[in-house]
């Protein structure tokens, strides 16, 4: 696909609830797909537009049903937690997470192999990752308290 025909490069007009494409012709609201903290709506071209304009070659040479759009809508709580993440608090806070979480999610990939879970089901994979995630915790434990007092004790 060209630069110049890119999804950036179509005209959103609100009132109309339509996208304009850079040749001049129309893609209309056609969907809804209402997802977790997004919406995401597609707009569709007519597609006789599509097969008589002369830029079809550069703006969608794969399909013969005319060029479609989505225009992705976050939903309030995602508004809500990009508008938190701006604040330099956030930021400052999400700098540390390197150091705090980072560290035990790699252990728990590279030392137990966690990368795939063994079993199906929620319930069961939230018992797996239990287990694993307190067999990390003990290790920590006996690694911060025991050992120092393993240490004084010789």
């Amino acid at each position: 696909m060209a630069p110049e025909f890119r999804p950036e490069a179509f005209a959103f007009d609100a009132a109309a609830n339509a996208y304009t494409c850079p040749e001049g012709k129309t893609l209309r609201y056609k969907t809804r797909q209402v997802l977790v903290g997004q919406t995401k709506y597609t707009y569709v071209a007519e597609v006789g537009d599509c097969v008589a304009c002369p830029q079809k070659a550069c703006c969608c040479p794969t399909t013969t049903k005319g060029r479609s759009l989505v225009r992705a809508e976050d939903g309030p709580e995602v508004a809500a937690f990009r508008a938190k993440m701006e604040t330099e608090e956030a930021k400052s806070t999400y700098r540390k997470r390197g150091a705090v979480a980072e560290f035990p999610n790699l252990c728990i990939k590279e030392r137990y192999g966690l990368r795939r879970f063994s079993v199906r089901g929620l319930e069961k994979v939230r018992v797996e990752a239990f287990w694993v995630c307190l067999t990390y915790n003990i290790q920590q434990w006996i690694r911060l308290c025991w050992r120092k007092q393993l240490v004084a004790a010789s």
